[in-house]
Parts: structure tokens; sequence; C-alpha cells
């Protein structure tokens, strides 16, 4: 029985270590909550016994199972050495996303794995240790909870008599305490176990993510990538409601250069355009005036590795974790790159960052660039920044000269990355920018300068005027000032800006455009007349929708509102922080459901281009 309290003890500490971490989670996390916090409180008690009983059966076993091995010193040592091999790395995970989760909004699972994988983990080994230094409170905290489970050591003597009665009574115990930590991991006495997708129904809140924990998630993700096929439409009612299938009507093929510029979180937030003069974008403000911008544009996700397919092969990340780690990323697929390809263009690829970084160099040569730049190609370390890359000026105007060398028509695409954590620019430019209310707006306004002289350079080549630009972002800052921004639609809110060469683009578009949208639309500006594969459509049709995926839930934004898709329940609401319910429209959540269809069945049937029916 001593052995029992003693794992009960365990337990129990561990509980209140995991309530500490939410009770931090929540306070730094506060503004992404409504309702029933107290209540939320309470059922996540449930998932973290649950992922607790999981994380700790070696213990219930070195500690319950009938033996008189438990009274050597070694055996004990052995305990308590395995009870903190194996709490210790789930408490860091819980931990440290607390911040995480600003950058993520979701809880770590398994595919935080896939992703510091990428690139051999080196850029793991020199951002942990900045981290650590940025965020010293987390640290701190995790130390707190690191002094709280090292004061547990001490393990119990009952000696096991060798006669019938002890030993049945032992395995009595054991056996009973199998049962109940059994019941406690799958949750309680339901049909299935609990998952991710169950938290908050007790509650009644949609405060699924304070509920739960992410050592529960990450043990509940392992192996868990696969997508559920879907039937709700025929194939030709689907086709009517959402066809993948493109072509545009055009007899004036222009084999016009493209360059695709995407901006690491650069918020439609920090624009000046967008936000009534107030911003840290000079350049691109004076951009906007002779150029195509789109007052509603939204990333498809929230993590670099999820933009870059869905702007160059207009493929969103519909599922748990990106389509670059997932088992679909060796899918055949079309890309701006090799539709163009085919008809003469040449095509490359540039991020600072080292090969490898995110999947970048990966999903570029499967995507067809053909040519791929990254800091090892660039090889002067003078401009490393230290920790991401190279500096966005002195790797723009890199870019810039091997365009002014590249034949053309050509398609092009660069990655920034000094508006990235932690927000570093280069020494001579120390005070030069507006630091603003925010760490990342001196690295907004470093970067804007960096794109005044990457066009101003640009301008004086023969290439400039026969080129379309895009410039984008791949997904919002974790860091927000704006309320308009602090909600789960203007987390998702980006700038989207097309400008000619010549300046023959010009104009404003309020129809809701997302970053899947970008292919069709460069493809129906260049006037191609060919069918092409793509899950977005053009700004130019009409059609007016941005879809997202995170937490098990699906988010489709349009003109009647915001549409959210969880466990085949759909809601619908008026307002930004999806407060005030409406009712449903059927008509959007059938484009919801062939979207989830389409995306689904072609994913697992491999189906991604525009000869596959």
């Amino acid at each position: 029985m001593k052995y029992l309290y003693n794992f009960y003890k365990r337990i129990f500490f561990l509980l209140v270590i995991y309530s500490f971490c939410r009770v931090s989670f929540y306070i730094f996390n506060s503004e992404q909550f409504t309702s029933n916090v107290f209540l939320s409180f309470i059922e996540g008690i449930r998932f973290d016994i649950s992922a607790l009983i999981y994380i700790n059966i070696p213990i219930l076993i070195l500690l319950l199972f009938p033996t008189n091995l438990r009274e050597k010193t070694l055996y004990k040592k052995l305990t308590n050495i395995l009870f903190y091999i194996v709490n210790i790395p789930f408490i860091l995970m819980n931990t440290a996303d607390i911040e995480y989760f600003k950058f993520s909004q979701k809880r770590i699972t398994f595919d935080f794995i896939d992703y510091l994988s990428l690139g051999g983990g080196s850029d793991a080994f020199t951002v942990i240790p900045q981290y650590i230094f940025d965020y010293w409170y987390v640290s701190i905290l995790f130390a707190i909870q690191l002094y709280f489970l090292f004061k547990i050591k001490q393990i119990p003597s009952e000696r096991i008599e060798k006669n019938y009665k002890s030993v049945g009574k032992y395995i009595g115990i054991f056996l009973v305490s199998c049962g109940i930590f059994i019941l406690c991991a799958r949750g309680g006495t339901q049909y299935k176990p609990i998952k991710p997708i169950d938290a908050g129904i007790f509650s009644n809140t949609n405060n699924s993510i304070l509920v739960l924990n992410s050592p529960f998630c990450f043990l509940h993700t392992i192996n868990e990538h696969t997508l559920i096929q879907h039937n709700y439409f025929t194939k030709e009612d689907l086709t009517k409601i959402y066809n993948t299938k493109h072509q545009f009507e055009s007899n004036n093929f222009e084999k016009k250069n493209v360059v695709i510029i995407i901006l690491e979180s650069f918020s439609k937030e920090f624009v000046g355009y967008y936000n009534n003069g107030n911003g840290y974008t000079p350049f691109l403000d004076s951009l906007i005036s002779h150029s195509l911008v789109v007052e509603n544009a939204y990333s498809n996700g929230i993590k670099s590795i999820e933009a870059l397919p869905a702007i160059t092969a207009s493929i969103p990340s519909l599922m748990d974790n990106s389509f670059i780690t997932s088992p679909y990323g060796v899918n055949n697929f079309e890309s701006i790159a090799s539709i163009l390809k085919e008809e003469g263009y040449s095509s490359s690829f540039f991020h600072g960052g080292t090969k490898g970084t995110m999947g970048f160099y990966q999903f570029s040569k499967k995507a067809g660039f053909e040519e791929y730049f990254g800091m090892e190609e660039y090889n002067n370390e003078n401009d490393f920044d230290g920790t991401w890359g190279i500096y966005d000026g002195p790797f723009f105007n890199y870019f810039s000269d091997y365009l002014n060398g590249v034949k053309q028509p050509f398609v092009s695409s660069i990655f920034s990355l000094s508006s990235h954590p932690p927000y570093y620019v280069p020494s001579k430019f120390e005070n030069t920018f507006p630091k603003g209310d925010l760490i990342i707006h001196e690295t907004i306004g470093y970067t804007d300068f960096v794109l005044k002289e990457f066009f101003e350079k640009s301008s004086h080549n023969d290439w400039y005027k026969n080129t379309l630009f895009i410039i984008t972002a791949d997904h919002t800052s974790p860091e927000s000032k704006l309320a308009e921004y602090k909600n789960k639609i203007g987390r998702y809110s980006i700038p989207l800006i097309f400008f000619m060469g010549d300046s023959s683009l010009k104009g404003s578009s309020e129809t809701i455009i997302q970053q899947i949208d970008i292919l069709p639309t460069i493809l129906d500006l260049i006037g191609y007349n060919k069918i092409f594969f793509s899950f977005g459509k053009s700004v130019f049709s009409n059609k007016s929708w941005a879809i997202s995926f995170i937490n098990n839930e699906y988010m489709l934004v349009n003109e009647n509102g915001f549409l959210i898709g969880r466990n085949e329940e759909y809601k619908n609401y008026s307002d930004r922080k999806l407060k005030t319910k409406t009712k449903e429209n059927l008509d959007d959540i059938n484009l919801l459901k062939s979207i989830k269809q389409q995306y689904n069945n072609k994913m697992i049937g491999n189906k991604l281009q525009k000869n596959e029916n």
C-alpha cells in the first residue's frame, strides 16, 4: 500500500505542476479565451490525468509490480531516474507551449518533431538558446516546476512476505491499480478513449486549447497524420460547387516574368495603407498606389512551412500537420514553376536560411524550381544574422543581381527572414527605423527599406517592366497591438499586392482572397489559357472566400460571415471574435463540405494534377 500511495503522490505533484502551467498558459494568452475559463481548468484535470498515466506507465510498473527488488537501493535510484527522464521532457514541452502557442495557435503535436528534424535540427541548436534568453520568464516557470518535481525522491520500504496471502494481496493491488489507471488513461468509462477533439465538451466551452495540455496532444498525434475520405456529394455535384480544375478564356498569353516576394511575419496590421496610414512600411504604402491591392487577404495557415505550398502550388494545409511534413508531401502536384516551365520559363527559389530549413529546399525541388539559393550558396558569413540566416538587405541584393543575369521569361520567389524572432537588424541600421510598440516593428521597417532598395535597383534593368511582382506574407506575426487583429480572423489577415513593373496594373479588390488564390491569379493576369489544377481561384472570379484549418476546426471566411466547422457541426458568426452567432447558410455549408471532400479525397488518391480525375 505504501508503494501505491507513493505513486499517487507522484501523480498528484505532477497534476499540481500541470495545473500551474495551465494557469501560466492562460495568463500569457488570455486574449485567446472567452467564457467558462474556470470550467476549462476543471475539465483540464481529466486530460492531465490521462496524459500523466500514459507517461508514467514505467513508474507504475516499477513501483507497484510485486517484487522485493523494490527494497534495493539501486532499484530505487533507477525508479527515480526514470521518473525524471520520462516527465521532464513533457513538462518542458508543456511550458514551452506558453509562448510557442502564439506562433502555432495550437498545442504542440507530433508534427513538431517533423519540424525540428528538417535541416537536421541545426536551426534548433541555434535558435533554442536565443529563445531561452528572449523568453526568460518561461525559463523561470520551467525552473520552478523542476524544483517541485525534484522534491519527489523518497521511495518507501515495504517487504512482501513469501506466503500466498501476502503475495496474493500485492498481485491484487497491482491488477486493480492497473484497471483504475487504464480507466484514467482513457479519460472515463465512455465507449472510446478521449482525444484532443473531445476537449471542451464537458464544460461546454470553445476554450479547448486551455482544456488540453501539450503532452496529451503530442501523444495522441503520434502516427495519426492520415485524412478521412468524405463522400458528401456525387462527382458531378461536387464539381459544380467547387472545382479544382481551371482554365481561363484568353487569346493573349503574355510571357511576363513572375517574381513572388514572401515576407516573414508581415501582418496586415503593420502596413500603413491598411490602417489609415499608421504603419511601418512607407515604401510598400507608396508602391500600393501603383498596384492592384487586395483589401481582404488571408493566409491559409500560421506557419512558414504551410505558406510555401499554399502560395507557389495552391495547396493549403487543411490537416493537423503541414503538407510538407505530411505523408502526402510525396504526392505529385503542380506549382507555378512546373506549370510555367512547360511554357519555356526558368525558375528559382531564394531563402537566406540554411539548406533544409523548414523543408523549403526539398519542397522547392519537388515543386519544380530549377535553382535553389540559400545561405550556403550565398557563402558569406559576414552577413549572417547569428540565428536564422543572411540579413534581408544583402540577400535581396544578391537576388536582384541574379535576376539581372537570368534569361527571360523567368519565375522566381524569395522568402525574407529578418522579421522573425529574435528580430535583429544589421548593426549599421540600429536606431534607424521606428521601434514602435512591438519588438517586431523595427525589423518590419528594415525589410520595407530593403524592398525599396531592391525595387530601385531592379527598375534600371530591362526585365523589370516585363515583370509581375506579387508581395505578400507567409503568415501574420504573433506580435499584435491593434484590437482589430487580436482575434481568430485577424490572426490570418495579411497584405497582398500585385504590381506590374510598367505600373499598368492598378486598383483595389474587395474580394476575399487567400494564399492559394495567388497561383491562379498570376496565371489569369498573364493570360495563361491551358487547364491547370488549383485549390484556389482567381481574384477576378466571382468567388469570394478563404479557408483555414487548425485544432480540428475549419474556418470559412466569406461575405456571409465566418463559418466554423468542427466534428460535422457548423456554426456561423457575424463578428471577428466569433461571439455573435447568426443563421447558417446552406450554400456556405455545402461549399465547406465540398472543399473538405475535394481536399481529402485528392490528397488520399494522389490526384493533385490537371490530368487526374
